[in-house]
């Protein structure tokens, strides 16, 4: 996929903490004091979101001279207040000192010393994919993209850590010959995809997998669907079922776009995979644009966002008046029509699944 640039800010210069007689010389452990106030009282039931910001007084002046004072610490000293709460020091500054501050948020919001232990994630599993698709480098805007590779990496979000598997390759029909370009960036050769099935195949073998697994329960918390960005779905998945004449799947209408949690949730600009293992001090694992491999590392930034406290919900979906959607050579009709009918139902049926942004 292709990435922008990501924007992060420049690391603060080392300032000295202050300590004035008002504050306390462990301020920032002031938890007798986040016991005794009515932080509780923020969440009515002990599903322990986040997604709500502080709204008591005291609490919100409380967090504003917190955060004040890790903006003045230097990086080491940054550190230290991590390695003290058990949390990761990797990554960039900005990173490693939001961080700190959300875990502080945290604590005020749940009244809890390790708060990021008790919250309760929307999902069970969140299954990542990441579509590969012929390509040409002299390809036309309206160049026929066929997916040539369907993985998917399963992440079980209570154990935090990948639990599964799924990998095909998918035989194109329209353009069956790939290109010299397309096996220089993807690493996919021919005999891979003539030997392979062809897509309407592959999605049957994908829901098979997924059924196994109990993944398509009508509980809809049971499983969530993550991308990197909007493109997989919104983009080759909708070409590819039109291209084949067959339903796109109800499962795909809305998914994690782990890019734009990323952005949201870590104030940074939207960028691609490898940027955003960078500033979490990662570095890619695998061969780039492998399905396979992409989706490992895309599960592995959003274990890191889980880690940090961030709550993955559905904050992207295929809507057929959305702009993006103009290159999919719909020019409306019954298919148009269908998709909107189908998302008007979604709507109607999934309104607690919507996106609320991590403040």
């Amino acid at each position: 996929m292709a990435s922008s640039n990501m924007k992060i800010q420049n690391e603060n210069a080392s300032v000295e903490t202050k300590k004035t007689p008002k504050s306390s010389k462990n301020h920032s452990y002031d938890i007798d004091w986040i016991k005794n106030t009515n932080a509780k009282s923020f969440l009515p039931d002990q599903q322990h979101s986040l997604k709500k910001p502080v709204t008591d007084q005291g609490c919100q002046k409380r967090l504003s001279k917190y955060n004040g004072l890790v903006n003045r610490m230097s990086p080491e000293e940054v550190d230290e207040e991590l390695r003290k709460r058990q949390l990761s020091t990797s990554g960039e500054i900005e990173i490693r000192r939001l961080r700190l501050k959300h875990h502080y948020k945290a604590q005020l919001m749940l009244g809890h010393e390790n708060p990021f232990k008790m919250i309760q994630q929307h999902f069970e599993y969140i299954a990542v994919v990441d579509f590969e698709a012929t390509c040409d480098n002299n390809q036309r805007n309206n160049y026929p993209h066929e997916i040539i590779e369907f993985p998917i990496v399963l992440i079980n979000v209570q154990q935090q850590m990948i639990v599964d598997k799924f990998q095909s390759y998918c035989r194109p029909t329209l353009n069956p010959i790939l290109s010299e370009f397309c096996t220089e960036l993807t690493g996919i050769e021919q005999h891979q995809v003539d030997n392979a099935p062809t897509f309407p195949d592959v999605l049957r073998n994908v829901e098979a997998w997924l059924n196994e697994r109990n993944l398509l329960s009508s509980h809809k918390r049971k499983c969530g669907f993550a991308t990197d960005g909007p493109w997989d779905f919104a983009k080759f998945l909708r070409i590819q079922c039109r291209f084949n004449s067959i339903p796109y799947p109800r499962w795909a209408k809305k998914w994690i776009n782990v890019r734009k949690e990323f952005s949201s949730f870590y104030s940074v600009q939207r960028c691609g995979i490898t940027k955003m293992l960078k500033s979490l001090g990662l570095v890619f694992d695998g061969r780039h644009h492998s399905g396979l491999d992409d989706s490992v590392n895309i599960a592995r930034i959003a274990l890191e966002l889980m880690k940090d406290g961030c709550i993955l919900l559905l904050n992207d979906g295929v809507r057929a008046s959305d702009p993006k959607f103009i290159d999919l050579n719909i020019t409306g009709g019954d298919e148009t029509k269908d998709l909107e009918e189908d998302e008007a139902k979604l709507d109607d049926n999934d309104d607690d699944d919507l996106y609320v942004s991590n403040e």
